[in-house]
This record gives C-alpha cells, structure tokens and sequence, in this order.
C-alpha cells in the first residue's frame, strides 16, 4: 500500500520549483566568470546553412555556413570591455524570462536554433513555441551577438 504514494510523491516534489525562480527561467551574471559562456546555434535544414558562435571568457569562436559553401571560422579575443557589453544587453533585453517549448511534431522543412547562457539553454526555430514577446527578445539576442561577431571578424 505504501509503494503507490512513494512515486506520486516524488513526481510532485520533483516538479516543484524550489528556488522561487520561475520555470524556464534563470540567473545571468552581473559579472563573466572564467567558466561562463554564451552560445547560439543555426542550422537551415534543407539549404545546409548552418551558424555556430561561442563567447567564452577570452575567446570567441564564430562559424558560419551560408547554404552549402565552404564555411567561414574567426576566433578571436574578448575583452574585459566585450563581456561588460555583452552582458549589459542580454540584460537589458531580460534574455533569462523567456520561455520556450519545444514541439514534438514532424516538421518536413525548417530550422533549430538555440541560445544558451552557462548550461540554459533556450530553443527557436521551426519546432519551438513561445509569445511573439519571447520571438521578439530571442531574434534581438542572437541578431546583437551575431552582429558583434561579425564586426570583430572584420577587424
């Protein structure tokens, strides 16, 4: 008799939110530690298009794919100035509230992308579902890091 409510009871603590953060929802650091970084991922389905950028403490690796050419690597340096910046957008932007859920339905042509920040990591795309606030703050995201990159590869 006792074994029933043992499971029915771990499924309602585990669902439970502990740290009065909401669900989905995460911290971003005032300050860049050495072991944070921030990623966003793009891959184009059917055109092979694919984009690939980590910002880590001191580096950035960016990557990027248009259709099925050759891709494009730049790495280079981050500064002190580089991730005050960074962070003070994502901040701004309030890239720790959006909420995202992903789909389990057949897609036959579409995209993934993701953002992640540390280990949380938010998903877009095709097969992801959030309010067109969330689509809004997600695009402004990657667009400025995307951009950012761009620029310091030019350089």
């Amino acid at each position: 008799m006792t074994s029933f409510p043992v499971p029915y009871l771990l499924i309602v603590l585990s669902s439970l939110n502990i740290n009065n953060v909401p669900m989905n929802e995460f911290e971003l650091p005032t300050t860049w530690t050495k072991d944070f970084t921030i990623s966003y991922s793009y891959s184009g389905s059917m055109s092979g298009s694919r984009t690939e950028l980590t910002i880590s403490y001191d580096s950035c690796n960016y990557t990027r794919q248009p259709g099925m050419k050759a891709p494009k690597k730049d790495v280079f340096a981050i500064t002190e100035a580089d991730r005050a910046a960074i962070l003070k957008k994502m901040h701004e932007l309030k890239v720790n509230t959006i909420k995202s859920e992903m789909s389990i339905a057949a897609v036959d042509d579409g995209w993934s992308e993701s953002l992640c920040f540390g280990l949380n990591c938010i998903e877009g795309g095709t097969s992801a579902k959030m309010s067109d606030k969330h689509k809004e703050i997600f695009s402004a995201a990657h667009a400025y890091l995307t951009n950012f990159a761009e620029k310091k590869s030019k350089k």
